[in-house]
């Protein structure tokens, strides 16, 4: 039997990232949406009749029939949602980030280990076509001893076109660092686990926040940009793909902007002690799906040539032909889970966690001007 699943908000994430898969995947039956505020050009049930929608959390714990829920509504309530979705007996996706405090997503953590339910965070950027071609890369060992990678979300966002929302409120969870810093950590730490160290730099560059004496952390501020630098001062297991680094150590930074005005921009940067690789532009699939590319095209995810990575030797430069992106591989390894149990998700929750961790290390560091000890 299809899962049935229920979709919690009706914004671009549940639009573009979540309900195409579940309505193109067998494992899954599109059950009902909540939606609390409709609107003329925004309207759930206008866009899919037959489908339930529902405008009250308390209606959808109670319909036996939702096994289950994606969260994808204000970062702020991730938390409490979350849990009382679990309490009544659901399987659930939650947005990233996880929680807006590593504290609460421990709890939950233990929460769904208690109940004995799939509970897993939508980090589907790890089936990004420039992260699965570097994670090959790194696996095969084309660079050598990895001795230092930065990884960028650079855009521009011009300030008229900025829209009223949740999003855009100076609230905990809120800005860049907790929306795009949860995909560049996450991918971080799928290649390299826990930094020892962290330095971090949170911005608003553009102004936006209520009270501009306001720091990160506290109430009135919002950051439009962030830079951090994770520290690996020891080399890694193996458990961790039998990726090199030197005895020595490694520095990662990992960087985001909405006022970034490049001609191209780049996306990793990797050096090794036997090679090194650049990669511009980000992964295709929001874009194409924006743009009506169905998700069974064989064009989507696919980059063209002129997008693919370089990767230099002493001896000269190639063309590195990128992994077709695939957000499907996240709903699959869902409904896997889901059937076979929870100890078969590759995004673990306890990894969700510890991205809170590292992205409330970020503030900590920016608001004591130092670097942080995470181990």
């Amino acid at each position: 039997m299809p899962i049935n699943t229920c979709i919690l908000g009706y914004g671009l994430s549940a639009r573009t990232f979540q309900i195409p898969y579940i309505q193109l995947l067998p494992q899954f039956h599109l059950h009902s949406i909540l939606q609390r505020t409709p609107t003329a050009d925004n309207n759930a049930a206008q866009d899919h009749p037959g489908v339930k929608v529902y405008n009250n959390i308390n209606d959808v714990c109670a319909d036996p029939e939702i096994q289950l829920v994606i969260v994808s509504v204000a970062n702020s309530v991730h938390y409490s949602i979350t849990k009382q979705l679990l309490e009544a007996g659901k399987d659930v996706v939650v947005e990233k980030p996880f929680t807006v405090k590593a504290e609460e997503a421990d709890e939950l953590c233990q929460l769904a280990r208690e109940k004995n339910h799939v509970l897993t965070v939508f980090q589907n950027r790890r089936w990004d076509a420039d992260f699965l071609t570097l994670q090959t890369l790194l696996s095969q060992k084309k660079l050598g001893e990895i001795v230092s990678l930065e990884s960028h979300f650079d855009r521009y966002k011009s300030p008229s076109s900025r829209k009223e929302s949740w999003k855009t409120a100076p609230q905990p969870g809120n800005g860049v660092l907790f929306d795009l810093g949860a995909h560049l950590v996450d991918q971080v730490l799928t290649l390299f686990g826990l930094p020892d160290r962290i330095y971090g730099n949170v911005r608003d560059e553009r102004g936006n926040s209520q009270d501009l004496d306001a720091k990160p952390g506290q109430e009135g501020f919002i950051d439009d940009a962030f830079d951090a630098v994770l520290y690996y001062d020891k080399p890694l297991d193996s458990s961790k793909g039998g990726i090199v680094i030197p005895k020595r150590g490694m520095v990662v930074k990992v960087s985001a902007s909405q006022t970034s005005l490049c001609e191209k921009q780049v996306r990793f940067i990797v050096r090794g002690t036997e090679a090194g690789w650049v990669k511009y532009g980000l992964d295709l699939q929001e874009d194409q799906t924006k743009a009506g590319v169905r998700v069974e095209d064989q064009a989507f995810g696919r980059e063209t040539e002129e997008m693919w990575g370089i990767l230099t030797r002493p001896e000269g430069s190639e063309k590195v032909e990128s992994k077709r992106g695939f957000y499907r591989g996240f709903f699959e390894n869902l409904a896997t889970a889901i059937e076979e149990g929870r100890e078969k998700l590759k995004v673990k929750p306890e990894e969700a966690a510890d991205v809170v961790r590292v992205l409330e290390a970020v503030v900590r560091s920016e608001v004591e001007g130092r670097v942080v000890a995470l181990k």
